[in-house]
Parts: C-alpha cells; structure tokens; sequence
C-alpha cells in the first residue's frame, strides 16, 4: 500500500513540471515585474514551471 501512494504522488509531481524560482521562470518568458509579482503572491517562491506558464497565459501572456 505505501508503495502505491508514493506512485502517485510521483505521477503528480512528474505531472506539473520542473519546479522554478518565480524570477527565473519571469526572465525565461520575458515577463514584466507586475506579473513576475501576481505569480509570486499566487504561488510562492517557487513552483512547478506547467503550473507557472497556465497561471501567466490565464493572464495574457502571448504564447511562443
């Protein structure tokens, strides 16, 4: 049973990506300190990169 927990506890970590610091994720995509800001107060720190580039393009980040 533990096994299996810890399964699917690594699928979910797997699923939302590198974790990154809000200000690499910010220089990476060229974003302005104002949104670098709202992730930051939404997140934290640091979070997982997929879960950081839905949050910004929910926002109107233009898309690559």
């Amino acid at each position: 049973m533990k096994t299996e927990h810890l399964g699917q506890e690594a699928s979910h970590q797997g699923f939302r990506g590198r974790t990154t610091t809000i200000q690499a994720f910010a220089r990476k995509y060229r974003l302005d300190a104002e949104e670098a800001q709202r992730l930051e107060d939404q997140f934290g720190p640091v979070a997982g990169e997929i879960e950081l580039l839905q949050a910004a393009r929910r926002n109107g980040m233009p898309e690559e």
